[in-house]
C-alpha cells in the first residue's frame, strides 16, 4: 500500500459517499447521514479499502489484515461475513462504491470523496493549504488486530512522509522568506530538530534583513538542542549561527547583551594536555572539618569515607587521583599547597548536624576557573551506606569531571587534541545517542588509539559508545552486535583485572551476549568484593539486568526504582534507564511507564530504546495521540517494529516477557524460542583465572 495515489480518480463534485478518515472515522451520505458502520472489524475493511488508492484490494490481503492469528479459512469465511454487513450498511448505494469481484475488492472511482486522497496530492505548491497539525489517521482503529495495527502504522509513517516531503520541497524552491518561515515553522513542529528547517528559517530572516529575527531563531534552535539532547546542532548549522552572531556585532555593539559569542576555534588554540599524549585528569580528595565541635566519631566516619572515595575512584582506572591524609582546618584554597598541580580537588566537608548525625558535603572545583563549585551534594554518612555510597559518588563525580573537561576542550579542533582529548570527545559525542555522530566518533577513536594502544580509558570509551550504540541497533541480533565489545573486554580484563568499569561493562555484555553463567560468575566476583547492603549500590546496574534475563522482571523493576529513586541516578557506565522503563512495562506499571519514559525523552528524545516499550505501554493504555507520536518518532529513527526484529534485540527475556511485548505493540508472538547462538555454547572461559 505504498505506491502513490492515483490521479486519474479525482473527487466528484457531487459524491455519492464521503469517507473522512482523519481524527475519528466518518461515512456520510450526499444527504448528510451517516453511514458508518457500527462493527469495528467492518470499519477496519472500509478503511483499508479507502487506503488503497481506489485500486483492488486481494480477499487474501484484507484477511491477513484483519484476522492475522487465525486460519486462513476461518479468516476467509469472517471476511465474507464483512463483506455482506458492509454491504448493507451502504444500501442501496453499495454497488455503486464498492466493486466487489470474487477475488478482489475496491472502491469504484467515481461518486466517492476521501479525504486522505486530497492529502496525497498536495505538492510543494499546495502542502500549505492543509490543516496544521493534520489530525491523527483513523485515530480509533489502532486496536483492530495485530495485522491492521502494523498496516496503519504503515499508512501514517507514509501521511508523514508525505507532508514532511513536500514542506522540503517547498522549502528548497521558495524565494520568499515569509513563504519559507511559515513552512520551517510546520516542519520543526513535525521534528523540531530538523537541522535543515532550522537555517533555513534563519537564512530567510537574514535575507529580508530582520537581523532581531534571525539572531532568536539562532537562539531558539541552541536553546531546542540543548533542552532536548543536551547537545549543540551540527557544524552547518553552528557555522551559520556563528555568521549572525558576527554580522549582529559589526551592525550593533549590543551582541553580549542578546546572545553571548560564539567560542571559534583558531590555530593558535592548543589542547591544555596537548603536549602529553598520556596525561589524564589530575585531582585530589581532601577532608575539611572548619568546626571545632565535630564529634570524634564522625570526623573518623568522614575519614573513612574520604579514604574509600579516593580508592574508588583510582580503581576506575580513569583519573590521576590523590588523597590528602590530614583534616583541614582552614578553607582549602588557603589550606593546600601547590593545589594548581592538581585539575579538579574533591572536597569532604563536615557539616554541623543538630543530631549528632555524620552529614558531609561534597563538592567538586575546578581549579582552572578560580576554583569555581562545578558539581556538589549533600549527603549522610553510615557505618552500613559508607562503602555504597563511595562507588556510587566515585562514578558520579568521574562523569562530571569529564563533563566539565569536555566543556572546556569543546572549542579545540580535533587535530590538536591529546588522545585522552579525544577520547574524552568522543564519550561525549556518544552519550548524545545520535547515529550521525558513529563516524566521527570512531574516527576519533580510531587515532586515538593509534597514538596511545592499550590505555585504560580508550578501552572504556570504546566499549561504552559500542553498548550505548547497542541499544539503539535493531538491524541485527543484539547477541551478534555485542559479541566485539565482549572480546574486547575480555582482553582489557586481562590486561586490568582491577578495573571497576571494565568489571561492570563486561558483565554487562555478557548478559546481553547469552552468556548468563559467566556473567553472574563475575556479579558474584564484585558482591564479594563490594557488600551491597544498600540499594545506592552500583551494583544494582547488573543485579536488576541478571533478574529481568531469569524473568523475574518484578525484582528488576523494584532494584531500578531503588537505585533511580536516589540521587545521583546517572552513573559512569551506562545507567540501565531503558531496562528500568522495559521492567516497568513488563510488570503492568503502564502509567509509571509512560511518566519515567517522558522524563527521559525530554532530553533524549530519539532513544528508540525507551520509544518501544514506552509505545507498548501507551497502546496498553489506549493513549491513541501519544502512541501516534512515538510511532513517528521510531519510523524517523528507521527502527523496524516488526517480529524479528523484537526477537533479535530482546532475545537476553525469556520467551514469555518477549510475547507481552510483542502482545502489546500489535506484533504476531514468538511460537518457539530463538535458537541460541553458536557462541553461548562455547566452552565457558573461567574468569576467576584472569581476576
Amino acid at each position: 500500500m505504498l505506491t502513490p495515489p492515483d490521479n486519474t480518480g479525482a473527487s466528484p463534485h457531487n459524491p455519492l459517499l464521503r469517507i473522512f478518515l482523519l481524527g475519528h472515522m466518518r461515512v456520510l451520505s450526499s444527504t448528510g447521514l451517516s453511514l458508518l458502520p457500527t462493527g469495528t472489524k467492518t470499519k477496519a475493511l472500509l478503511a483499508i479499502l479507502a487506503l488503497s488508492n481506489r485500486r483492488p484490494v486481494a480477499r487474501t490481503r484484507l484477511a491477513e489484515l484483519l484476522w492475522s492469528t487465525r486460519a486462513p479459512e476461518q479468516a476467509r469465511a469472517s471476511l465474507r461475513q464483512e463483506i455482506h454487513r458492509l454491504m448493507d450498511v451502504l444500501h442501496p448505494l453499495g454497488p455503486e462504491v464498492l466493486d466487489v469481484q470474487r477475488h478482489t475488492l475496491a472502491i469504484r472511482p467515481g461518486l466517492t470523496d476521501i479525504d486522505i486522497e486530497h492529502v496525497f496530492r498536495t505538492t510543494q505548491q499546495t502542502v500549505m493549504s492543509l490543516p496544521d497539525p493534520l489530525p491523527p489517521l483513523l485515530e480509533d482503529l489502532s486496536t483492530v488486530d495485530p495485522g491492521f495495527a502494523a498496516w496503519l502504522e504503515e499508512e501514517r509513517n507514509r501521511l508523514l512522509d508525505h507532508k514532511t516531503a513536500q514542506l522540503e520541497a517547498l522549502l528548497a524552491n521558495a524565494v520568499e522568506p515569509a513563504t519559507v518561515m511559515t513552512a520551517t515553522r510546520r516542519l520543526l513542529r513535525l521534528n523540531p530538530l530538523n537541522e535543515g528547517a532550522w537555517r533555513a528559517y534563519i537564512q530567510a530572516a537574514m535575507h529580508s534583513k530582520e537581523e532581531g529575527t534571525a539572531l532568536l531563531g539562532a537562539e531558539a534552535c541552541l536553546r531546542t538542542f540543548r533542552h532536548t539532547i543536551a547537545a549543540t546542532p551540527g557544524q552547518e548549522t553552528m557555522c551559520l549561527i556563528a555568521k549572525v552572531r558576527a554580522t549582529h556585532q559589526q551592525n550593533t555593539q549590543v551582541a553580549q547583551s542578546i546572545l553571548p559569542p560564539l567560542l571559534h576555534a583558531s590555530s593558535t588554540i592548543r589542547s591544555p594536555m596537548a603536549d602529553d599524549p598520556l596525561r589524564m585528569l589530575r585531582a585530589t580528595v581532601f577532608l575539611a572539618c572548619p568546626t571545632a565541635g565535630c564529634k570524634t566519631e564522625n570526623v573518623a566516619l568522614a575519614e573513612q569515607f574520604r579514604d574509600e572515595l579516593g580508592l574508588d575512584i583510582a580503581m576506575h582506572g580513569m583519573l590521576d587521583i590523590s588523597v590528602q591524609t590530614e583534616c583541614l582546618t582552614a578553607p582549602p584554597f588557603q589550606s593546600l599547597p601547590s593545589r594548581r598541580q592538581w585539575d579538579f580537588l574533591v572536597g569532604i566537608t563536615i557539616t554541623p548536624d543538630s543530631e549528632g548525625k555524620s552529614t558531609c558535603l561534597l563538592q567538586a572545583f575546578d581549579t582552572r576557573l578560580n576554583d569555581t563549585i562545578i558539581w556538589g551534594h549533600r549527603l549522610s554518612l553510615t557505618p552500613t551506606t559508607l562503602r555504597a555510597l563511595s562507588s556510587r559518588f566515585a562514578s558520579a563525580l568521574i562523569l562530571s569531571l569529564f563533563k566539565t573537561e569536555a566543556r572546556r576542550l569543546a572549542s579545540v579542533p580535533a587535530a590538536a587534541l591529546s588522545p585522552f582529548g579525544m577520547g574524552l570527545r568522543a564519550l561525549t559525542l556518544s552519550m548524545r545517542a545520535d547515529p550521525g555522530l558513529y563516524g566521527t566518533i570512531e574516527h576519533l577513536m580510531a587515532e586515538a588509539q593509534r597514538r596511545t594502544p592499550e590505555n585504560q580509558f580508550l578501552f572504556f570509551v570504546q566499549a561504552h559508545s559500542m553498548l550505548l550504540r547497542m541499544y539503539d541497533e535493531w538491524h541485527m541480533p543484539v547477541a551478534d552486535y555485542i559479541e566485539p565489545m565482549v572480546t574486547m573486554l575480555k582482553q582489557n580484563f586481562t590486561l586490568f583485572p582491577g578495573n571497576i568499569a571494565t568489571r561492570s561493562l563486561l558483565c554487562t555484555g555478557l548478559f546481553y551476549a547469552n552468556q548468563p553463567d559467566e556473567a553472574r560468575f563475575l556479579l558474584a566476583q564484585m558482591h564479594a568484593a563490594l557488600p551491597a547492603d544498600s540499594p545506592t549500590s552500583m551494583l544494582a546496574l547488573p543485579d536488576g539486568l541478571d533478574a529481568l534475563c531469569r524473568g523475574d522482571a518484578m525484582t528488576a523493576a523494584r532494584i531500578y526504582t531503588a537505585f533511580f529513586g536516589i540521587a545521583p541516578s546517572v552513573p559512569l557506565f551506562s545507567a540501565p534507564d531503558q531496562e528500568f522503563i522495559l521492567s516497568c512495562f513488563l510488570t503492568e506499571q503502564y502509567e509509571e511507564t509512560l511518566l519515567h519514559a517522558r522524563g527521559i525523552l525530554a532530553t533524549s528524545p530519539d532513544r528508540s530504546a525507551i520509544l518501544v516499550p514506552a509505545l507498548a505501554a501507551a497502546n496498553m493504555l489506549g493513549h491513541q495521540s501519544l502512541a501516534q507520536d512515538y510511532r513517528q518518532r521510531l519510523h524517523r529513527l528507521q527502527t523496524p517494529l516488526n517480529a524479528p526484529a523484537m526477537e533479535g534485540h530482546y532475545a537476553y527475556l525469556p520467551r514469555h516477557l518477549r510475547q507481552k511485548l510483542c502482545h502489546a505493540l500489535h506484533l504476531p508472538c514468538p511460537e518457539h524460542t530463538p535458537p541460541t547462538s553458536a557462541r553461548a555454547d562455547r566452552p565457558r572461559r573461567r574468569l576467576a583465572e584472569k581476576s
